[in-house]
């Protein structure tokens, strides 16, 4: 059998800047969050705290071309929700979990219900012209990362935001 040549990655590093900076503003419209919590790019504090990283940046999934110049790309901005909490209460760990499915809900345009009062995001923010963000998607459960030895834990969703970089090449 002979070896499959890979194509190398290709990134959106100009939308990477634009798409994390839209996140975060989105991420901190979340109606469950309470008044005083923020999540943070890539900043955790040492026992508590809720921050997102993005996996590899802004993956240019499929690209077409056409004669006239026109460029048309689906990208994928990969990127966890990381949820750090030395609570040790059962009740506590459950509801960190419940915090995380109901983000990611939200996130995907479903209804949430949060201290009884239903949620639904209604569109994603604008990113550019060109940039058009189509939609959010869960990749996995929110669920226990990782425990440290001070029993600090990790929480933790993966999702998956798509969008659209439209735009014209000069030939």
């Amino acid at each position: 059998m002979q070896e499959e040549d890979k194509k190398p990655v290709k990134y959106d590093v100009d939308g990477y800047e634009e798409v994390t900076s839209a996140l975060g503003e989105l991420l901190n419209q979340f109606p469950g969050l309470l008044e005083e919590e923020k999540i943070k790019f890539s900043t955790l504090e040492k026992e508590s705290g809720i921050a997102f990283y993005p996996v590899t940046g802004a993956v240019i999934a499929s690209e077409k071309k056409s004669v006239t110049g026109k460029v048309n790309q689906l990208c994928n901005y990969p990127f966890y929700i990381v949820y750090r909490t030395s609570a040790e209460s059962p009740k506590i760990k459950a509801e960190v979990k419940e915090f995380l499915d109901s983000i990611g809900k939200w996130l995907e345009k479903q209804s949430v219900t949060i201290n009884g009062e239903t949620h639904k995001l209604d569109s994603y923010p604008k990113l550019t012209e060109e940039r058009i963000i189509e939609e959010i998607t869960r990749l996995t459960p929110g669920h226990l990362d990782e425990t440290y030895e001070n029993n600090t834990q990790d929480w933790v969703i993966s999702i998956s935001l798509k969008y659209r970089n439209i735009f014209y090449k000069n030939r």
